[in-house]
């Protein structure tokens, strides 16, 4: 499970636990109202039963959107065989932040950065716009922060470390995929590979690259890297 999952359960737990006590709450002042007659405990509880729903309903929202998306590509990277290795939800030491999947390969390391936004997501070289259609029709303008720097900086920590602990210098490549299949891409000058789902298992078998790295190269970045895995 990876660990926006067990967040996005334990916010819901949360959520619904707070929803039960405003719930339990505004039943009692229901019980006060009748007995009183004082509309001011009625309008109360009708408040109070209102922010409950709209609390069992909200909680983990936004952990569960990414979480969604990382168990899509975790689902679509389980059809890579031997001997490619696939690593989820990466936390090196120091680093800010997790890795959300790692796949090491002969021809290469790939860092994959995981988005489920859904819009129109525009990009320029490392500039990214989402717009999105509010409940109204209005337009207005999500946020998206930068994805590709995001992913070469998880990149580049990850070849540092590499380099430090094995004394190996490999290029780490960077993929950028999203996951949501209500996303309109516009992509101009990616510093990054940008991808759908399906469309990542054969880019990485098929991608050639200047570094090979052998089985038991392979073996000592998995003995490396897996101990930092949260993927439970």
């Amino acid at each position: 499970m990876f660990e926006s999952r067990r967040k996005a359960n334990t916010m819901r737990r949360n959520a619904q636990i707070v929803a039960i006590i405003f719930t339990m709450t505004a039943l009692l002042l229901l019980v006060v109202a009748m007995a009183t007659t004082f509309l001011l405990f009625y309008y109360a509880a009708l408040m109070l039963l209102i922010v409950a729903v709209l609390t069992f309903f909200s909680g983990g929202g936004t952990w569960s959107v990414g979480a969604e998306g990382e168990e899509i590509v975790a689902k679509h990277l389980s059809l890579l065989s031997d001997p490619y290795q696939v690593i989820h939800d990466v936390v090196l030491p120091n680093m800010r932040g997790n890795i959300d999947h790692i796949v090491l390969g002969p021809n290469g390391v790939f860092v994959i950065e995981t988005k489920n936004n859904n819009g129109l997501i525009s990009c320029n070289g490392d500039l990214w716009m989402q717009r999105k259609i509010g409940q109204l029709g209005t337009p207005y303008l999500g946020k998206i922060g930068c994805p590709s720097k995001q992913a070469k900086r998880y990149a580049i920590f990850l070849r540092d470390f590499i380099r430090d602990k094995l004394t190996i210098n490999i290029y780490v490549n960077c993929i950028v995929v999203f996951t949501n299949q209500e996303a309109i891409l516009q992509i101009s000058n990616p510093t990054v590979f940008v991808l759908r789902p399906d469309e990542l298992c054969e880019f990485i078998k098929r991608y050639n690259s200047n570094t090979l790295l052998s089985d038991k190269e392979l073996e000592k970045l998995k003995e490396l890297i897996r101990p930092y895995s949260q993927f439970h």
